[in-house]
């Protein structure tokens, strides 16, 4: 298998979406989503623009959208995915359509470096001997002399990612590697990456350990892929725009059932056992908060009787309740903001192991038997809370 970085993505989000596209090589009933077609007309539309360029031809902005509505409706069809529905097909064309003015009135006249390829395909070596090699497509390569290149690519994602996302970036970075390699003038490989969505531009540098490590990883992960032999599927907030949802374990009965109509939604068997199970899980938690809200009562009552009759333990018929009522020292717990500083004392004094990586109820319970210089720097976050529990014993027959 010839793996690409979109094919090592694929496994990374979902084990079993890889081995249907890729293994098994299973024909999709649903082709693209909505999102991913804009984005292929947005990237064919300015490989044309440059294109040109290279011709010596410049297109104007109203020519470049002819191009993209003639290639969107030419390629429009109604198996495309909408999964935001309150959306509709055109609302996603005027996006695209707003990305390349964008992008036309930020990079207007195209003049910045000379262009040596688009959509370039390039192989990428991972070790020596050529064992582990990868293939991809440069949206755009361009060369902006005394040895810098520049990897270009188009991004019509809806979000602008944060920067340690793009440094950890896979694509782009093997991409620096294939140039470097192929380029025997190449001494600098910039990663430039145009957010369309936003109108920005991000660019970055690859060190050589930072690529050398990412030859590494990346054979890892090969590795992990050609070891794997269960494929499972990884649930996600990408299962709505798979394109194998209607065979999915995960997903094929939300597909089977989410566009039929009511009276036939509800008769479903399967519908029809999780809104019983949904109806009895119900039930027993209000029955269960019933119960709880009883018990807290006699126990409370239990207490005050206890109190008022000066005692302990209370005889029951096949029980004895024994009462048991303290003031203890409590401690900021895991998400106080105090906690950072209890857990540096804690450290100082060489009392994380007794304490279990600060057990706040044994922290409580020792208290009092910890050194007295400890005892001061504690007591600043100590706090007086009471205590009162009821334990049964059952009576010997």
């Amino acid at each position: 298998m010839i793996y690409s970085h979109s094919r090592l993505s694929c496994f990374e989000q979902c084990p079993l979406k890889f081995k249907f596209k890729y293994i098994d090589r299973l024909e999709p009933k649903i082709q693209q989503g909505v999102e991913a077609f804009m984005g292929n007309m947005v990237h064919m539309t300015l490989k044309k623009v440059y294109k040109d360029i290279k011709f010596k031809k410049e297109n104007s902005l109203k020519e470049i959208l002819q191009f993209y509505n003639r290639l969107w409706n030419k390629n429009w069809n109604d198996s495309i995915l909408i999964v935001k529905k309150e959306y509709t097909k055109e609302n996603f064309k005027k996006m695209g359509e707003q990305y390349l003015k964008d992008y036309y009135n930020r990079y207007y006249p195209f003049d910045k470096g000379k262009i040596i390829g688009l959509e370039k395909k390039v192989i990428i070596s991972l070790d020596l001997e050529g064992k582990y090699k990868l293939q991809g497509f440069i949206d755009r390569l361009m060369s902006t002399g005394k040895g810098e290149y520049e990897i270009h690519d188009y991004k019509t994602s809806f979000e602008l990612p944060r920067e340690e996302y793009l440094h950890r970036d896979r694509q782009l970075a093997l991409y620096a590697i294939a140039v470097l390699k192929n380029y025997q003038d190449a001494k600098r490989v910039k990663l430039v990456w145009h957010f369309l969505s936003a109108d920005k531009e991000v660019t970055i540098e690859k060190t050589e350990r930072e690529l050398e490590k990412l030859k590494s990883d990346t054979i890892e992960l090969i590795k992990r892929i050609e070891k794997e032999k269960e494929f499972k599927q990884k649930v996600s907030n990408l299962c709505n725009w798979c394109e194998f949802r209607d065979i999915c374990p995960e997903q094929k009965h939300l597909v089977k059932t989410e566009s039929l109509e009511s009276n036939k939604f509800l008769g479903e068997p399967g519908v029809n056992l999780v809104n019983k199970y949904v109806k009895l899980k119900n039930e027993r938690e209000r029955f269960l908060n019933k119960i709880d809200s009883e018990i807290e009562q006699v126990k409370e009552a239990l207490i005050k009787y206890s109190k008022r009759e000066g005692v302990t333990s209370v005889n029951g018929s096949g029980c004895i309740s024994r009462i048991w009522v303290k003031d203890v020292a409590t401690f900021p717990r895991k998400n106080d903001e105090k906690r950072e500083q209890v857990e540096k004392i804690i450290r100082e004094n060489n009392l994380w192991n007794e304490l279990s990586r600060l057990d706040t109820f044994k922290l409580s319970r020792v208290f009092e038997t910890l050194p007295q210089e400890v005892i001061k720097k504690l007591d600043k976050f100590k706090k007086m809370e009471r205590i009162e529990r009821i334990y049964l014993k059952k009576k010997l027959e």
